[in-house]
């Protein structure tokens, strides 16, 4: 029989908790900062023009902060990294359709998810690397 041993199924299990933990302050860091900037854009009566620019630095903070905290271990940074980003971004998608009462899928949403996988990614090869 091919069973895994305790200490794999031990690895396994952090490997997932440390990516939900990674996702909650993501997504925690996200909404906290949309909804800041939000009040920057009632209280400076900011043009729409600057909303897209911004939401893409919040998300792409987010990840660099989450992945800090979901990648960990001495091997497979980049793709502990690319697997934190699109978990984070599918997890961010679904969160901010619900709250705007609409999901849309577009060209966004793609580059999103090329960032974020990126981001991800350098995190996690830097991550594993550093001493």
């Amino acid at each position: 029989m091919f069973s895994k041993s305790k200490t794999e199924k031990i690895k396994n299990n952090s490997v997932i908790f440390d990516f939900i933990k990674g996702s909650i302050v993501a997504v925690l860091i996200s909404l906290g900062l949309v909804v800041l900037f939000a009040f920057c854009i009632k209280w400076f009566s900011l043009p729409d023009s600057v909303i897209a620019p911004v939401t893409f630095v919040i998300k792409g903070l987010s990840v660099l902060f989450g992945a800090m905290i979901a990648v960990k271990g001495e091997s497979k940074g980049m793709v502990k990294g690319i697997s934190f980003g699109a978990i984070y971004i599918c997890f961010a998608f679904i969160i901010f359709s619900i709250l705007a009462g609409t999901f849309s899928i577009g060209l966004s949403s793609f580059l999103d998810l090329i960032s974020s996988v990126v981001i991800g990614a350098i995190v996690g090869i830097v991550k594993v690397n550093r001493k």
